[in-house]
């Protein structure tokens, strides 16, 4: 099948050096031709074609058998070929579930579904003709672009060439313009490679097998690319697409930074500190109280003024007297303001209602002094007003 978008792809290829024993696994790399031994197989394998679908090779052995082959080499048997004659193929390709097979003069189409009730049926079966080629056409790959096989035909006379073949009618003919490739006794191996040319192998070139490229683009030009020993049976199929090459990302210079270089760190040493000597707080002691009342100096009584003795004029007969002239009252003295007690340090012993009591004690006591004073003014006042009368 042609794959024109991928850069690269991998066919396998199965060959064998002599007319018995088991095939060799190869793998080879296009459009390079570049081969690499992958392992020698259990069977004898030869139309070989690989199912895109699956991602699996299948091929047809020497005894009938259809085997399964993976990239690795691993084989399966799946089951026997529809038809005897298919134990003798000679070229193969696939394309969907149908396995394109020649054997003789005939083409098969055999089922290749594996999830089918019919897998490895036969689907139909096609007489190649003219008969100047269907006897030479040793392998064929499938062309989507035409729903063709590609292949190169050995005629009878003159030089091979390319032929295409139809697969449902098995009419057999030449490309236009000829494509003429190098004389040999066979072309064993056609893939299509990645670029849509077809690459070809020539089994026995000079003693040893070529693999060409051949262009169909209409020029013509065939370029052999590599080669290896000559095989007696050679057949390829693929292509899968290669893994891309790994990505080299160039080395990375990483700079080693220099050392940072501390200093030393110099430590300075602090004097101890003076100890404060402890500061002594002396509490002056408690204030006492005495219990019971305070005894308050007695305050001296005012001395009232001496008035002088007024001689009241005579009073004429038949007047009314008139009133006696009092006296002044004396000043009272301003009252004294007690000094304030400074409050106690500590709780006093006696009760708050002991304090109270002697506050006011101290004005009763003022108040009596106050009466008695005022009594003495009346009392003198009296006084004086009846020795008035008696004059």
């Amino acid at each position: 099948m042609i794959l024109v978008a991928a850069l690269a792809c991998v066919a396998l290829q199965v060959e064998a050096v002599s007319g018995g024993g088991s095939s060799t696994l190869l793998s080879v790399d296009l459009p390079s031709g570049t081969a690499t031994v992958i392992s020698v197989l259990d069977h004898r394998l030869n139309a070989l074609g690989y199912s895109e679908a699956q991602d699996t090779y299948y091929g047809i052995s020497s005894t009938g058998e259809v085997v399964r082959v993976d990239r690795l080499g691993a084989t399966t048997v799946v089951g026997h070929v529809p038809h005897g004659a298919l134990a003798d193929a000679v070229a193969g390709t696939i394309h969907g579930d149908y396995y394109y097979v020649r054997a003789a003069g005939a083409m098969y189409v055999v089922n290749i579904n594996p999830t089918s009730a019919h897998f490895l049926d036969l689907v139909s079966v096609s007489v190649l003709w003219p008969i100047s080629f269907f006897v030479s056409v040793d392998d064929f790959d499938y062309n989507p672009a035409d729903g063709l096989l590609y292949g190169v035909a050995t005629k009878f006379f003159g030089h091979p060439e390319v032929v295409t073949i139809d697969p449902h009618t098995g009419w057999i003919r030449p490309l236009s313009p000829a494509v003429p490739m190098p004389d040999g006794p066979g072309y064993g191996a056609a893939v299509f490679g990645p670029d849509g040319a077809l690459y070809a192998t020539n089994n026995d070139k000079s003693g040893q097998s070529v693999l060409y490229r051949v262009d169909l683009d209409g020029s013509g030009t065939v370029t052999p690319i590599s080669s290896r020993p000559a095989a007696r049976t050679i057949d390829s199929a693929g292509c899968y697409a290669a893994a891309p090459p790994p990505i080299v990302l160039p080395p990375t210079t990483t700079t080693t930074p220099p050392p940072v270089v501390i200093p030393p760190t110099t430590t300075t040493t602090v004097p101890p500190t003076t100890t404060t000597p402890p500061t002594t707080t002396t509490i002056p002691p408690p204030i006492t109280v005495p219990e019971g009342p305070i005894a308050l100096p007695a305050e001296p009584l005012p001395t009232p003024a001496s008035t002088p003795a007024t001689t009241p004029s005579p009073i004429p007969a038949g007047a009314t007297p008139p009133p006696p002239t009092l006296p002044p009252p004396p000043s009272s003295p301003a009252p004294t303001t007690p000094k304030p007690v400074p409050p106690p340090v500590f709780k006093p012993d006696r009760p708050v209602e002991e304090v109270i009591e002697l506050a006011d004690h101290r004005t009763e006591t003022k108040r009596r002094w106050s009466l008695a004073v005022l009594l003495l003014v009346i009392g003198a006042g009296a006084v004086a007003a009846q020795r008035a009368r008696r004059v």
